[in-house]
């Protein structure tokens, strides 16, 4: 009895608390409009530098209508909070951030303070952390307003691009709006965001490259063959082809599995060393010549011998424009006993660090030619 009184009783509390509850938060979804994509570009004015870019998805009233329909919406102010809540009068519903998953930075905005653009973003509860980030090139607008022909309707072609649904390759850097977040104020880890590229005719975008944010310093570029070889270390991406020239013998070796390691080695009086490994598994996919399958160890010795130089050029070069994509310097303070002055020795190290990577390709197969 006493049981069935207490019941009754949180019951009655839950209805009442339920009655005294507003429902002015709550619109129903054919008041709301979903944004698919935010753009910020550099509208080069000074008392109003952000210039935004809102894609939005326009629901169709019949499953049978085909073809892609999108409303564009931009505004330019003072800030990106104030531009939005403006843009709010542009349309007839509720502007919903729900579903926009790729925040776009055009490339004259890396010039400025990432940490003071990308505030806006990390504090509104309702755009989600999972958002991917990207460059736009040669502003977040044109990216935003290309529709390429293969865009389906309610759908964004850059979503296909990131999530690894749709598009499946070595040269795409994807990289989240909490990650990118979380390298722009770690120290020892660099932020690294693909280039999205549009056609003049707004009818392809293209995603071959990558730009690095690194210290302050002029944003540096990289090549679609330098992107690769960040994600082989970084990503310990999968599929992928390496191509090797000698003499008049060129093949394609396509990768199905990899693996990179690294370590950092550092003793008294003695240089610091990186030491990377590598390993890889695939097989011939393109040759100019006939391939003997009993020569398969010197083919490998040509790939890996090839890569182990690409790689090493590469660290060079994020060494000398002091770029760190990778996290060396997270690791060597993961790895040591946390002191104020440990990020600070990383800083006198890295300068002096000599690279030494051993790659290791097995070749299983000439292919299935007979």
């Amino acid at each position: 009895m006493i049981i069935s009184l207490h019941r009754r009783f949180i019951i009655t509390i839950l209805a009442l608390s339920m009655l005294l509850q507003s429902g002015c938060g709550f619109k129903d979804i054919d008041k709301r409009i979903f944004v698919l994509s935010i753009g910020i570009d550099h509208s080069d004015n000074d008392e109003k530098p952000y210039k935004i870019t809102l894609k939005l998805a326009v629901p169709s009233g019949s499953i049978k209508e085909t073809g892609t329909k999108y409303t564009y919406l931009t505004k330019e102010s003072e800030s990106i909070a104030s531009a939005v809540r403006l843009l709010k009068s542009h349309v007839d519903k509720e502007i919903d951030f729900g579903h926009a998953k790729v925040i776009v930075f055009g490339e004259k905005i890396l010039d400025h303070d990432m940490n003071e653009v990308i505030d806006f973003f990390v504090r509104r509860r309702d755009i989600q952390k999972m958002s991917w980030v990207a460059v736009g090139k040669p502003s977040a607008e044109a990216v935003l307003k290309a529709e390429p022909s293969s865009e389906k309707s309610g759908s964004h072609a850059l979503f296909n691009f990131f999530d690894q649904d749709g598009v499946e390759s070595v040269y795409i850097v994807s990289t989240y709006l909490f990650d990118f977040y979380r390298r722009m104020s770690e120290k020892g880890y660099d932020p690294i965001l693909p280039v999205l590229s549009s056609s003049d005719n707004k009818k392809k975008i293209v995603v071959n490259n990558s730009i690095l944010l690194a210290n302050n310093k002029e944003p540096l570029k990289l090549s679609p063959e330098e992107t690769k070889l960040y994600n082989v270390m970084a990503n310990n991406n999968e599929k992928l082809n390496l191509t090797v020239k000698r003499d008049k013998l060129l093949f394609t070796v396509s990768i199905d599995a990899s693996k990179t390691s690294y370590k950092i080695i550092t003793k008294p009086k003695q240089r610091p060393v990186l030491k990377m490994n590598v390993s890889m598994k695939g097989v011939i996919e393109e040759a100019n010549q006939p391939m003997n399958p009993a020569k398969l160890s010197t083919y490998d010795k040509y790939v890996s011998k090839d890569l182990e130089k690409q790689l090493t050029e590469l660290l060079t070069k994020l060494q000398e424009n002091d770029a760190d994509p990778i996290g060396f310097g997270l690791r060597y303070q993961a790895s040591k006993l946390h002191t104020e002055k440990t990020y600070k020795e990383w800083r006198q190290i890295y300068p002096e660090l000599s690279f030494d990577v051993h790659v290791k390709v097995s070749i299983m197969s000439t292919g299935i030619v007979e």
